[in-house]
């Protein structure tokens, strides 16, 4: 009947119709049988249809020799070349199956070789460009907050509470773009608007101690973005976006009035591969006018990746990526009051700023054969920073060996040898120059008989700041994966780890409008160890399949380094003054003795459909207890007398979904941490006369805000994407949906609800 009726409405179509060729068929699922609604299928120049409910399709128009792609999330691609003649009517009945379960997704940062995820023996996760593109990202830190464990506190990275707020400098957490370190060489922190969107492969977070692998600061853990290198057919995409700052739930807060703020700006990628060479060039504009006043940013960002495959000798590839930035703006650091003028700037700490960054990065690799692998890499990365008050001029240089052999798939050793150097020209340093240098040695055997695998792993390091020689010691690492079941694996992981203060931790010594900021040349390296033991357990029923992980973990940390903000007097003032409270006011790093976080992490990430509907889906909650071992309320510079590190949470959950149909689809996150018990005491603090009487508020109207909002934040992201041809995306999205008012650190509200749209275009 369905078809009799398809009959007769071609029949009333008219005589241009019936002279068309007609392609028409069904789409169903090649393990059940079932018909799949919603499949996108590309043809010609871009051009594509979808099957309706029943999985039918019908394509009118084409002629010749002509490629079909037949696409559907969580399905494998399925290409079909048809030759039709005018006139013609072709039955083409597709059956697509199921890709390869989630667990068998391939990752190279937990040992520095492909795997597959369910192979590792520490907690992974990893985020995919599509992914990454849906959450409306404008610099990757807003993608990695919806990580489970991941906190980006006012740009410093924290895996499940090991990192604190540190004024901008020192992290415990490893950026690496392509495997190799992206930290500034001076102060030690990520610069994640620098990291480029427009070539992303995959975003790979490693949670727990990794420095056998990786050395100093991945203590904490490793975000390590891989750039993509182009496929055989030339691809160019153009990313534009723009988006409205709402007015706050209270409005006068909105110090712009009538004048709305807003952001725009553009991406754009082209690979493309020329024989043996490959390509990818793109580049990023933008602007941002703020919704914090005084805080107008823009910047340019062009990037370039080449690889040549040698045809004489097998194997054999060498390349030069590179990445280029400039940005101008203005810094805001403590708010004006927690009133009416939380998106003001305290005009004692009012900034602007010009900076510049450029990384090179020259490599080779040689693979003879599958089992082994010569890898030579090296990247130098240049930093000039300037603001009103300082300029600043990092240049890092660095340069990796290693060495990868498998025997027989059963057995793998990787091993290599690291060289930095450091250079650092600042004002911060009160016109000192600086130099560090780092050398290291790591090795790893990775071990399989049948279900087990085994992995054990040492690293030693030498380090040097100015003439201060210092060494890490030898570090270990070991653990165990067993696949117990066809999708259920067990794993168990003890990694040691080490931190070297930076530059800047140690030499910093300015000030920031009235802030100052103190230098502690005595900082001794941080240590640690991270233990874990965890469950990834696959599922799979019918359309619907993910996995559910779970896992229990302990970190120590001995001489752990915390910045503190308050008063710093040299042991010889023992009744400050007026003026010896505003000299010796501001930031210092300082080593707070032992610490420990325990707790528990548990995730769920899948597929599958709702009805007819394709679904995807993540979610994840995180339980931390950190706090200092030989905790003396009497001596603690926290606001209360709790035993919580700083700028740390109990709780924190993120969950996503997302939902197709036909040509639309639609999703929201949600990321939730609850409160920040203890941060410095100096925050809340009052300005005081030497007799104790207090006068005044150091940060005013930091204590009534904590107090009224101190029930932890929530917020929600809802988006709606049409996809009206096979390669173009248009998204409407909204930020902050129910325009909550929220703290990321002291003195510095979020932003409130956003309005915001995107397009893309492949061809």
């Amino acid at each position: 009947m369905k078809y009799f009726l398809l009959a007769i409405a071609f029949w009333f179509s008219g005589e241009a119709v019936a002279q068309q060729a007609v392609v028409r068929g069904k789409v169903s699922d090649a393990a059940t049988g079932e018909v799949l609604p919603g499949v996108n299928i590309i043809y010609g120049q871009d051009k594509g249809v979808t099957t309706d409910k029943d999985g039918l399709f019908e394509i009118y128009g084409i002629e010749g020799r002509v490629n079909l792609q037949f696409r559907y999330v969580g399905y494998n691609i399925v290409s079909r070349t048809v030759d039709v003649s005018r006139n013609k009517s072709l039955q083409l009945d597709i059956k697509l199956s199921l890709q390869q379960h989630l667990l068998d997704e391939l990752v190279v940062s937990a040992s520095r070789y492909e795997q597959r995820l369910s192979d590792v023996i520490v907690s992974m996760d990893v985020l995919k460009p599509t992914a990454i593109e849906n959450m409306h990202t404008l610099t990757i830190e807003t993608a990695l907050q919806q990580v489970p464990g991941v906190t980006i506190l006012d740009g410093q990275a924290s895996i499940r509470g090991g990192n604190g707020y540190s004024y901008g400098v020192g992290s415990r957490v490893l950026l690496l773009l392509d495997g190799l370190p992206m930290l500034t060489g001076g102060g030690g922190e990520a610069k994640w608007d620098f990291v480029p969107l427009e070539n992303l492969g995959q975003v790979e977070v490693i949670k727990g101690a990794s420095s056998v692998l990786y050395g100093s600061s991945a203590l904490n853990g490793v975000i390590n973005v891989r750039t993509a290198y182009p496929t055989k057919k030339h691809e160019t995409q153009l990313f534009f976006y723009s988006g409205l700052y709402g007015t706050p739930s209270r409005e006068e807060i909105a110090w712009w009035g009538d004048k709305k703020q807003f952001y725009y700006g553009s991406r754009f990628t082209h690979s493309q591969m020329v024989g043996g060479l490959d390509i990818v060039v793109g580049g990023n504009l933008a602007e941002d006018k703020g919704y914090r006043e005084k805080e107008n940013e823009k910047y340019s960002r062009f990037n370039l990746n080449t690889r040549y495959r040698f045809r004489k000798i097998k194997g054999l590839d060498a390349g030069v990526n590179t990445n280029y930035m400039r940005k101008k703006g203005g810094n805001f650091l403590i708010w004006l009051n927690g009133t009416d003028g939380v998106y003001q700037p305290a005009p004692v700490v009012d900034q602007s700023y010009d900076n510049t960054r450029f990384n090179i990065d020259p490599f080779i690799n040689y693979s003879p054969d599958p089992s082994q692998r010569y890898s030579l890499r090296s990247r130098i990365f240049m930093v000039s920073f300037d603001t009103d008050t300082m300029h600043n001029y990092d240049n890092t240089y660095l340069i990796d060996y290693q060495y990868l052999k498998k025997f027989n798939n059963q057995l793998s050793i990787t091993s290599g040898v690291g060289s930095t150097f450091v250079t650092s020209n600042s004002s911060l340093f009160k016109g000192t120059k600086h130099d560090a240098s780092n050398q290291s040695i790591y090795l790893q055997v990775d071990k399989r008989w049948k279900n087990l695998t085994a992995a054990l792993g040492g690293r030693y390091e030498l380090h040097r700041i100015d003439k201060i020689k210092e060494n890490s010691g030898p570090l270990f690492r070991a653990g165990l994966n067993f696949q117990a079941g066809k999708y259920t694996f067990l794993r168990a992981s003890y990694g040691q780890g080490f931190r070297y203060p930076a530059i800047a931790e140690k030499f910093a010594f300015t000030k920031v409008g009235a802030l100052r900021i103190f230098s502690n040349d005595t900082l001794r390296p941080e240590q640690g160890w991270n233990a874990e033991i965890g469950l990834k357990q696959g599922f799979s029923f019918g359309k619907t399949k993910g996995y559910l992980d779970m896992a229990l973990f302990w970190n120590e940390y001995t001489n752990m380094i915390e910045f503190t903000f308050g008063q710093h007097y040299p042991a010889h003032i023992t009744r400050p003054t007026i003026f010896d409270f505003f000299n010796y006011t501001g930031f210092k790093a300082y080593n707070i003795g032992q610490a420990r976080i325990t707790g528990f992490e548990i995730t769920l990430n899948g597929q599958g459909s709702i009805g007819e509907l394709p679904v995807e889906f993540s979610t994840g909650y995180t339980y931390t207890d950190p706090v200092e071992k030989n905790f003396d309320p009497a001596k603690s510079t926290a606001t209360t007398t709790k035993n919580i590190l700083k700028y740390r949470f109990y709780h924190s959950a993120k969950a996503g979904i997302n939902i197709s149909y036909r040509k639309f689809s639609t999703g929201i996150t949600m990321d939730y941490h609850s409160y920040m018990i203890n941060i410095d005491k100096a925050f809340e603090d009052s300005l005081r006369f030497s007799n104790g009487i207090p006068y005044g508020i150091i940060v005013p109207g930091m204590k009534a805000y904590r107090a009224a909002n101190n029930k932890g934040d929530v917020l929600f992201n809802w988006r709606l994407t049409w996809q009206p041809i096979a390669l173009t995306r248009f998204s409407f999205i909204i930020n902050n949906l129910f325009n909550r008012e929220y703290m990321t650190r002291p003195a510095d509200v979020g932003p409130p609800r956003v309005f915001a749209i995107q397009a893309s275009v492949r061809f």
